[in-house]
């Protein structure tokens, strides 16, 4: 049976997932420090093929940092991560990051046009190995945006929309892991559950996984599962 959203004006109807068992990341006694002070230690994740995991969190409890300790960005202090079965060292780092689509939670690129916003996020040092021919429309209409969009002024666009075109760049690059900081930070309640939705089918029907730190209660609630920092 599908999980059904509360919403006033639309029924989203969530997927269940099918299959699954594959590991696509796994973080084995993992800790992080600056200096003499830890974001967290020991910590022991795996997130399968056709998950979406959840991570919580109070504010500087080091989720971002372990999302770009994933991407090789971040050292860890101790312990280990393998992506897709490939340990993360220095020699693998680049097909980690072939293996991996990253949003991050804030960008202000010179962007002049919703085009253009998507073009720089296909282009960043965490998304570098993908080219920038990636078909971009057919995830606007499930999160909610117009076409139009690609079209408008980079400065006209809401702090909601940018964030919507951020995450469809991450969902439109073809690889197994998503990495998505934030997503609906910027979005109301219903834009939230439309990225819940969009998520869960990504993961589900597509065979893909995506570890998405976020404080949203909408969102965290959909989740296979939640790990807390």
């Amino acid at each position: 049976m599908a999980v059904h959203l509360s919403n006033s004006n639309s029924d989203l109807s969530l997927p269940v997932r099918e299959g699954g068992g594959e590991t696509l990341l796994c973080l084995s006694n993992a800790s992080i420090a600056f200096g003499d002070r830890y974001l967290f230690r020991n910590l022991n994740l795996t997130v399968e093929k056709g998950q979406l995991i959840g991570l919580a969190g109070e504010s500087g409890c080091g989720k971002t940092s372990l999302l770009r300790a994933v991407l090789g960005f971040v050292p860890l202090t101790e312990g280990s991560i393998e992506v897709c079965g490939i340990p993360l060292t220095s020699h693998h780092v680049d097909a980690i990051r072939r293996l991996t689509a990253y949003m991050p939670q804030e960008l202000q690129p010179p962007a002049t046009t919703g085009r253009d916003l998507i073009d720089l996020t296909l282009t960043l040092s965490e998304n570098r190995t993908i080219k920038k021919d990636v078909n971009i429309e057919p995830l606007l209409a499930p999160l909610g945006l117009e076409p139009t969009l690609l079209q408008l002024s980079a400065t006209k666009l809401s702090g909601g929309q940018r964030q919507r075109l951020l995450l469809a760049a991450a969902l439109a690059l073809p690889k197994p892991l998503l990495l998505l900081d934030e997503p609906t930070s910027a979005l109301d309640e219903d834009s939230a559950q439309r990225v819940a939705l969009t998520l869960l089918r990504t993961c589900h029907e597509q065979g893909r996984a995506a570890l998405v730190v976020s404080h949203a209660s909408v969102l965290l609630s959909c989740c296979d599962k939640v790990f807390h920092l």
